[in-house]
């Protein structure tokens, strides 16, 4: 320690001097790495020495193998059993035989104080459960005629709003 200056300046100093002394600015991080040197990948060997792909990958490896244990392969999992296939929906076909206008709006449930907003929910329940398109085969036309009338019946019921 130099007298008149601090431990600070002394260790500032240091670093000047060792900065000057590098032959590359800003390399000193890499070159100060021990073991991790540019022939450890084979880019300073002559031609003839210098491995392909897989010898260098298997030379890694084995120069790997003696630092760090390879890790256990976890033991095979049993097979997950096969989910048991879904159960057929049942439909309700009793709801195709009712046809009239009466019989409809009951399902509906169409009541004269109903807002245009209950109205358009009460038609799409009613089609999530009566559409064609979700109708056995032979009961389609049916299904198309409660849909029908199911229209009509809140669109009547829209315009007396």
């Amino acid at each position: 320690m130099n007298p008149g200056r601090g431990t600070f300046e002394d260790v500032l100093e240091r670093v000047r001097h060792e900065r000057a002394d590098d032959p590359l600015p800003g390399s000193a991080f890499w070159t100060r790495i021990r073991g991790l040197n540019a022939g450890f990948v084979g880019t300073n060997s002559k031609p003839e020495q210098r491995l392909d792909g897989e010898q260098l990958h298997a030379a890694y490896y084995d120069y790997i193998s003696d630092v760090v244990a390879p890790p256990e392969k976890p033991a095979a999992l049993p097979p997950k059993p096969a989910p048991p296939p879904p159960e057929p929906a049942t439909i309700d076909i009793s709801m195709f035989k009712r046809l009239s206008r009466g019989e409809i709006a009951k399902d509906i449930n169409l009541l004269a104080s109903d807002t245009r907003a209950e109205l358009q929910r009460k038609r799409r329940n009613f089609a999530r459960i009566n559409h064609p398109d979700r109708a056995p085969a032979e009961w389609r036309d049916a299904a198309t005629t409660r849909m029908m009338l199911a229209n009509h019946l809140v669109d009547d019921a829209l315009r007396r709003i």
